[in-house]
């Protein structure tokens, strides 16, 4: 009995390291999203405020149900708020994931990159931060995939610039001389039995996508490439990583190997 309870303690304690996966640096965008909101309230407030005597001439009913729409738009929006908080802190799913994740993908991002860019703040630490926001939520699914389901898609930047193969075609043309990520990123995906191709651009990647047909996309790439691509191919859940550029953007760029193998482990089945 006890035998069991240890295992069972045991494996409580490993599914909870399973899920150990970095989603720090989250909380700036949701504190501009925050702020964002409580902006397009006192907004809607204002315009209500001037419409309202215009609408009580028209009709008392009219005004009414207005005033009771503004207020069923705001206690979903503040509702919604707080279940997007629990969910992104605790990193639980609250049956709010998936909404929350459209309604930040599709609506609120570029209102609040907006706001961000009008406060001093550079764009790619918004989206840097978005991206830890949108990995969070992925977390909070808890959800497992077959190594089949999973795509690792890369950036053709990873490659050395003084390498003469053409690998965007067909990654496994790679000779792994080491002298970039590449070699180890293709080990990796068949150790792990995932699917690993490279982007030249957006067209490229729609169409590995489309050939594909991953339910999960661990992607490498820059801010902007990154929150562009999970923002185009949702709902297919996108897990980011940044790149590294020790020699500038888009030129002979790293990446953390042992970041996509904790991502690998947490993820698959």
């Amino acid at each position: 009995m006890l035998l069991q309870l240890g295992q069972g303690w045991k494996a409580g304690i490993n599914w909870t390291m399973e899920y150990n996966i970095d989603t720090k640096g989250k909380g700036l965008f949701l504190f501009l999203s925050t702020i964002t909101l409580i902006m397009m309230m006192a907004v809607t407030t204002l315009l209500w405020w001037f419409v309202s005597p215009r609408l009580h001439e028209i009709s008392e009913i009219l005004a009414n149900l207005s005033l009771t729409f503004l207020r069923i738009f705001y206690f979903v929006l503040i509702l919604g708020t707080i279940l997007v908080y629990l969910t992104c802190f605790l990193e639980k799913n609250f049956l709010v994931a998936k909404f929350a994740v459209h309604a930040f993908i599709k609506i609120l991002f570029p209102v609040t990159l907006y706001f961000g860019r009008l406060i001093g703040l550079s764009k790619d630490r918004i989206r840097e931060s978005f991206v830890f926001l949108n990995n969070s939520f992925i977390k909070a699914l808890r959800r497992k995939f077959r190594s089949s389901d999973i795509l690792l898609l890369l950036p053709h930047c990873l490659q050395d610039t003084r390498c003469g193969l053409r690998i965007t075609v067909n990654i496994f043309n790679c000779q792994e001389c080491k002298k970039c990520d590449i070699a180890r990123l293709i080990s990796l995906a068949k150790k792990h039995g995932i699917s690993i191709a490279i982007a030249t651009g957006g067209t490229l990647a729609r169409k590995i996508i489309v050939e594909n047909k991953p339910k999960l996309i661990i992607a490498v790439a820059c801010e902007r490439d990154l929150v562009e691509g999970l923002r185009e191919v949702f709902p297919i859940p996108v897990y980011g990583i940044l790149n590294e550029r020790p020699e500038g953007p888009c030129i002979n760029t790293r990446v953390a190997t042992d970041k996509i193998e904790l991502v690998l482990n947490s993820l698959l089945e």
